[in-house]
């Protein structure tokens, strides 16, 4: 079941950006579940430089699950996130390809 995680970042999200500690260890963790991961990436500014947030499409049964895989993440653990918003998606079109 696919659950959509928009989150901006806070005050904090340039630093914690710039901490290339902290993004090498995000970028394992989604490497080592993108069993789970539909889709995601960086949201940015209109200039398509600047990161402002991030966009997850996770494939697991529960609001919990992707809770707690959101949770779980270096980068929100190292406080990057603000406002967050975790839905239920209807997926009506993946890879270009219409779903059932």
């Amino acid at each position: 079941m696919p659950w959509l995680i928009i989150s901006d970042d806070n005050e904090h999200g340039p630093a914690i950006r710039a901490d290339r500690a902290v993004m090498d260890a995000h970028w394992r963790y989604e490497l080592e579940n993108r069993h789970l991961i539909l889709a995601g990436g960086s949201l940015r500014d209109d200039d398509g430089a600047t990161r402002t947030g991030s966009l997850l499409v996770l494939d697991v049964a529960t609001r919990a699950e992707a809770e707690a895989f959101f949770a779980a993440d270096p980068a929100t653990r190292a406080g990057m996130r603000g406002r967050t918003e975790i839905r239920w998606f209807n997926v009506a079109i993946l890879d270009r390809r219409e779903k059932p």
